[in-house]
């Protein structure tokens, strides 16, 4: 296959919108049947509050169904001629994306994109969408692209209200603070937002795939460094009454040697304390 091909790009993304998407929201559609919710679905619908890790918890038979689905956009336009390494390699990440941005619990789409172009509201879904279907379950069965809940009125009626408090939040001060900075490079991918198989061996770097990460590693580390202007929030957990959180200082183990950092870090460092 040749590294890029622009019709079977094109190709791809016609057969996510049109059969992968349609495919998928009869088929989650009929999950929520009670005869298959019971033996199947409910074993996914068990996270009330979702988390990235939800997207891939299914049983067996759900996830066969869902990696056949997922291969036609890929398949199809290399049986065609038009299929090129690239385009598979986008089309699993876009896949690995959304499924985890839809579960984050946090909204990563600005209000002023769907005011702009209010299309986009029926192409790509959010959060909070995707959270009321899995406290309402009978609303939202789309998978990344809400037109189909519009077209046969599934769509929640308070989709768009939650998005917007959702975008307000609410301010909650901790009463537990760890205080730490990425290591190395490769440390932003042992998150739990990250890769799970890595973040399960945060020790352990000899993963043979790790290589292949290293643009993305070090693309993280200039978005860091430039735009990190103050600590940021990985991890929030809440016992009883005590909140206790992670702060992360946007700034990696090498930096902390470099003399003209000093002054930024002690900054970013005093600023959160």
């Amino acid at each position: 296959m040749p590294m890029w091909e622009t019709k079977g790009a094109i190709i791809m993304a016609l057969l996510h919108v049109g059969p992968v998407e349609f495919i998928y929201y009869w088929f989650h559609r009929a999950l929520h049947h009670h005869f298959l919710y019971s033996r199947y679905h409910s074993h996914h619908h068990a996270s009330i509050v979702t988390e990235p890790i939800t997207a891939v918890i299914h049983p067996f038979v759900e996830t066969l169904a869902y990696f056949l689905l997922f291969s036609i956009p890929m398949l199809i336009p290399i049986y065609m001629g038009y299929g090129s390494v690239l385009g598979v390699v986008l089309y699993l990440a876009y896949n690995d994306f959304i499924n985890n941005m839809g579960r984050c619990n946090f909204e990563l789409l600005p209000k002023w994109i769907f005011q702009r172009f209010p299309p986009v509201k029926y192409l790509m879904y959010t959060p909070s969408y995707h959270s009321l279907h899995h406290t309402k379950f009978r609303t939202n069965y789309s998978l990344a692209m809400p037109i189909y809940d519009y077209i046969f009125n599934t769509m929640d009626k308070s989709t768009d209200e939650l998005y917007e408090r959702t975008l307000i939040g609410t301010e909650e001060t901790p009463d537990v603070v760890h205080l730490t900075h990425m290591t190395t490079l490769q440390s932003t991918y042992h998150l739990r937002v990250g890769i799970a198989s890595v973040a399960s061996r945060p020790s352990d770097n000899h993963v043979w795939y790790m290589w292949m990460i290293w643009p993305m590693a070090c693309l993280s580390m200039v978005l860091a460094w430039v735009y990190g202007s103050s600590a940021f929030v990985v991890e929030s957990l809440k016992l009883k009454k005590i909140m206790m959180q992670t702060w992360v200082i946007p700034r990696y183990n090498f930096q902390y040697s470099l003399i003209r950092e000093r002054e930024s870090i002690n900054r970013l460092i005093e600023q959160a304390i």
